[in-house]
């Protein structure tokens, strides 16, 4: 059995729900479908500068996937992040920072994946994680109990 190592994050995979040993598993997006739901969405909203991808209706993102190696095969054309990559704050900070630049990142939930990492009233059975959850009476991150 891997060992798994004890970072500021987990990773859990979408597909058997158990935790991804470093050099197990990804965190991964097809980057593809992400392109052909940007090329939709412009052609639906045309040039307007003010448009926005996440609230035009009708739109989807598309997500983002933790999985292991051995659970499924990765998508034709991904963007992947090696879970030993992203497992600290500083490490989802340094991707969000990095994918920012990349074109077809707002038609991706990848917005939805840091907000469920942080939030712990928003969080998930799978996806980033933090290593220890935080509990959900003590509010946003940044809000200090009284």
């Amino acid at each position: 059995m891997e060992r798994l190592r004890v970072g500021d994050l987990t990773a859990i995979c979408d597909r058997c729900l158990t935790p991804i040993p470093d050099g197990g598993g990804v965190l991964e997006v097809d980057t593809a479908a992400a392109d052909r739901a940007l090329r939709r969405w412009r052609a639906k909203v045309g040039t307007d500068p003010l448009a926005v991808f996440a609230s035009t209706p009708g739109t989807r993102a598309v997500p983002w996937n933790t999985r292991h190696h051995s659970c499924g095969r990765p998508p034709r054309f991904p963007c992947t992040i090696a879970v030993e990559r992203i497992r600290t704050w500083p490490g989802l900070l340094h991707w969000g920072s990095h994918l920012a630049g990349k074109y077809w990142l707002p038609a991706t939930d990848w917005h939805d994946l840091t907000v469920r990492a942080v939030e712990p009233l928003r969080a998930a059975v799978s996806g980033i994680l933090p290593a220890q959850p935080r509990d959900p009476h003590d509010g946003p991150i940044g809000d200090r109990p009284q």
